[in-house]
């Protein structure tokens, strides 16, 4: 079974609240708020805008919040939250990166290397590079799309892996 990243987006105030410990993630349901799933992609993406698999520097950082200061209790592996203005951020800084930019930052066979999730060495070749980057630009563009939406709604949101 894999670990898929899903984000989900609410009032920014209740994203204050959750980081702030007044409300648990886990007595919410979230399934009644905005969501995006991201499959396998998470850490992979991560690492190709931050060159690590976790605490990356903002904004990019925050596209995937996988980030020591912004965890939260939650489910197997923990939860993460941005608040508005930091998802503003990170979409501004997306929108300044192109397919061409994505594929300049893309290094697959130090990705292999360092094991960076999904990718396991002796699982995939080199050959693979070209089909899991196609995997992971469709997954930034959704990101993206989601970004965008909840800018404009002004809201926050929490990032989680099952």
């Amino acid at each position: 079974m894999g670990m898929y990243g899903y984000y989900v987006a609410m009032d920014d105030k209740l994203v204050q609240q959750i980081a702030a410990g007044e409300i648990e993630l886990a007595n919410l349901k979230l399934d009644d708020y905005p969501g995006l799933d991201i499959d396998r992609t998470w850490e992979a993406i991560h690492y190709l805008l931050c060159g690590d698999i976790a605490d990356g520097e903002p904004p990019l950082g925050y596209v995937v919040p996988i980030t020591s200061d912004k965890g939260i209790e939650f489910g197997s592996f923990g939860a993460f939250f941005l608040r508005a203005k930091q998802v503003a951020e990170a979409l501004q800084a997306m929108s300044e990166l192109d397919e061409e930019q994505l594929r300049l930052r893309y290094d697959f066979p130090t990705m292999i290397k360092e094991e960076v999730y999904p990718l396991e060495p002796g699982m995939v070749s080199n050959e693979d590079g070209d089909a899991f980057f196609d995997f992971m630009l469709q997954h930034f563009n959704e990101i993206r799309r989601f970004y965008s939406q909840t800018a404009a709604d002004s809201k926050g949101l929490i990032f989680y892996i099952f």
